[in-house]
């Protein structure tokens, strides 16, 4: 006789514990106690479908289900791997996987060395060289606002959401089937419409959408009350002669105890590991909470301190000091165990779950690594899909390939070359993407700090060359304004020292407060003695730092002054305020009580 307890019942059926504690107690199906635990046999619960497909199921059949040939598949937004793991142990040969974090993608290149992870933006990887030539494309997209200007909700109303850059995916690979998962709130959102605008855009893309259904991982091996969405599209070409079935449930609901213990998920009790600590004023409220016990179980002097605002409200609080229980499925993971509002805290011990903890309720294997902060390692294992439901789920898209594979035999592409294409322009157009974005922060920094941008000076003027001395020094006396002085770094010093400086470079960036149309003259400034000597400024254009130096960088561009030497102002340094960002300063020669007189 197969036993559910009353509260696991509730969760395979989405309902309250109390709904199912009413049953019990009005009798509506016979119940008993197994170990302190009341619940049902699962056989006087027939009638209701998730129990159904329960008894019916043929979870052990399709687990021996192979595929024809070597399927190929991409992932998108693939996280730490939790769906790519399950599609693989169902047989499908991933070729490119695409994810934007860093961690991430380092843990799945640490797991897997020989999968071809492109880190960074979606938009920058074009997916054409793949065209007809990769079977299944999947990934679960973030839900971002989608706009809903058009009546029809189509593929223009959802510019501006990553669930276009999955469709970008479809359209320019032609996959002969895709597969979509998100939060079941993706059902609702927008009273429906933002569903209905996916669905347009599907039928724009040539694809028929199997209804969308919502999975809950506790029917699938998974011990944790998990739902996701799951959208399933296959090509309108292959649509009508085949049939997809959704996966069959495994034979029980499973609980932290098989998580933690060996059982029919792991052969071992679960590995010690990392993870975040309480700290000691939290650890002793949570020390009072019984195994799957909550806020309700504390003396109410200590909830009202411990909830502070909360206490106040009607609903919505369910998840704090919430303890956990070994003879229940975990509630479902967050980014973070021991967030107030969403606590899992051990079922035995008191302290958060720990990352193996973490990653043995979504049904990681114990060797599957992690990468990154201990906070990394929680988001990744709490935003990824459980392994075993990809798993199922797999299989039963297997299950369709094959059919399809029996309909039209096909060979397998050989896709090597055409990734390491996709790998090689997402590199070039990922560095292009970093040089415009960073070109970016350097122009509004230039804007904000009246920064003059050398690049604009490239096209404002023919050859770089911005102004070009007279002859006649005596024509320059009479202007304002016509000395630039510029600190000299102690690198560039030497000729400065001996008067025989030729050359002066800028800063990459240059104020635009300074006239460069009145500069006739400059003063160095030397750090640590201040000015003494002048020179002529004969040409001022665009060059670049020491160039002619073999030490040179070509694309290092600077404003640089050719200068001619004229004389000593003074026979000491004078010690000079520079005005501008302490690195410049304009002034004219009355302004300076310079007289070139006598000595130019």
């Amino acid at each position: 006789m197969k036993f559910i307890s009353e509260n696991n019942l509730a969760a395979l059926l989405g309902t309250s514990n109390a709904t199912v504690q009413r049953w019990s107690a009005s009798k509506i199906y016979p119940s008993y106690t197994q170990n302190g635990i009341k619940g049902f046999n699962i056989e006087d619960l027939n009638n209701i479908p998730e129990i159904k497909d329960m008894l019916n199921s043929v979870w052990e059949e399709e687990s021996d289900v192979k595929p024809l040939r070597n399927f190929t598949s991409i992932e998108l937004f693939a996280g730490a791997g939790g769906l790519a793991l399950g599609l693989s142990k169902a047989g499908f040969k991933h070729v490119l996987l695409n994810e934007f974090n860093h961690s991430a993608c380092q843990t799945l290149s640490l797991n897997q060395p020989e999968w071809n992870v492109i880190e960074g933006d979606i938009h920058d990887v074009d997916f054409t060289p793949l065209r007809g030539k990769v079977d299944f494309l999947s990934g679960g997209f973030p839900c971002q606002a989608f706009s809903y200007a058009g009546k029809q909700g189509g593929f223009n109303d959802t510019r501006g959401t990553l669930f276009i850059e999955l469709a970008r995916a479809v359209k320019e690979i032609q996959p002969k089937v895709f597969l979509g998962e998100n939060v079941k709130g993706l059902l609702s959102h927008d009273g429906g419409r933002t569903l209905q605008t996916i669905r347009n855009v599907i039928s724009e893309l040539g694809y028929t959408l199997i209804e969308p259904r919502v999975l809950k991982a506790i029917m699938y091996k998974v011990p944790q009350k998990r739902e996701r969405l799951i959208l399933i599209a296959i090509r309108n070409d292959i649509a009508g002669e085949v049939i997809f079935h959704w996966p069959s449930p495994y034979t029980r609901v499973l609980t932290l105890r098989d998580a933690f213990y060996p059982g029919v998920i792991y052969d071992t009790d679960v590995p010690t590991s990392i993870g975040v600590k309480y700290p000691p004023k939290k650890q002793n409220v949570l020390s009072l909470v019984p195994q799957g016990g909550d806020w309700r179980d504390l003396p109410e002097a200590v909830a009202k301190e411990y909830m502070g605002g909360s206490w106040l409200l009607g609903g919505g609080k369910t998840g704090m000091a919430r303890r956990l229980s070994l003879d229940e499925p975990s509630l479902t993971l967050t980014c973070s165990p021991c967030q107030k509002q969403t606590e899992r805290c051990h079922p035995i011990e008191t302290r958060p779950l720990s990352v193996r903890e973490y990653a043995r309720i979504q049904t990681f294997p114990d060797n599957w690594l992690f990468y990154g902060t201990i906070a990394d390692q929680y988001k990744q294992i709490g935003n990824a899909v459980p392994v075993n439901l990809a798993w199922a789920l797999g299989r039963s898209v297997m299950r369709l390939f094959n059919e399809i594979q029996t309909l039209h035999p096909e060979e397998a592409h050989d896709c090597q070359s055409s990734v390491e294409s996709i790998m090689e322009l997402h590199r070039i157009r990922k560095a292009q993407r970093e040089a415009t974005e960073k070109q970016n922060r350097i122009d509004e920094k230039n804007r904000r700090n009246g920064q003059l941008n050398i690049f604009d000076l490239l096209n404002q003027y023919e050859d770089g060359i911005i102004r070009v001395a007279k002859e006649s020094v005596s024509e320059y006396l009479e202007n304002t304004d016509n000395i630039l002085i510029g600190v000299v770094k102690k690198d560039n010093q030497k000729d400065f020292l001996d008067n025989a400086a030729t050359l002066y470079y800028s800063g990459k960036q240059f104020p635009t407060t300074i006239d460069l149309q009145k500069i006739a003259f400059f003063i160095p400034y030397i750090s640590g003695k201040g000015i003494k000597n002048i020179y002529r400024v004969t040409k001022i254009r665009v060059g670049t730092y020491r160039e002619g130096q073999p030490e040179a960088d070509l694309n290092d561009y600077r404003l640089v002054f050719e200068l001619q030497y004229v004389t000593q102002f003074s026979t000491e340094y004078k010690a000079h305020n520079l005005e501008i960002w302490h690195t410049f300063s304009t002034k004219s020669l009355n302004q300076l009580g310079i007289s070139l007189d006598e000595k130019v």
